[in-house]
């Protein structure tokens, strides 16, 4: 890969760490108003819309962490030698693509 392919690459990678940040703290304010909610025994329906939010915010951020970890995998394979910008690594630590219902996110960049 040419040095300006890397850095286009590198460019990728640092968007998506800050994006798994950005969607991993909505996702975590989610969590806190959906446990407010059922806590305050809140209407069915706005729990449930809720629940249907954090639901798309987990599947977003687990796609977000495959393709970060897939954007990564190709950097290191394509720009030897070439540090890996600060978050990127963390993105090799995802195993499935799946969310982790006990955390609410797939793993990554934290």
């Amino acid at each position: 890969m040419a040095i300006d392919d890397c850095a286009r690459q590198r460019s990728i990678i640092e968007s998506s760490v800050a994006e798994f940040k950005n969607l991993t703290a909505a996702t975590k304010r989610t969590e806190k108003q959906l446990a407010a909610l059922k806590a305050a025994h809140a209407d069915p329906q706005a729990i449930a819309s809720v629940e249907e939010r954090l639901s798309a915010e987990q599947e977003q951020l687990a796609e977000t962490a495959v393709a970060g970890k897939a954007a990564v995998e190709e950097y290191q394979g394509e720009c030897v030698g070439q540090p890996l910008p600060p978050g990127a690594a963390e993105f090799l630590t995802i195993d499935a693509p799946a969310t982790d219902p006990g955390r609410g996110t797939a793993g990554g960049p934290s």
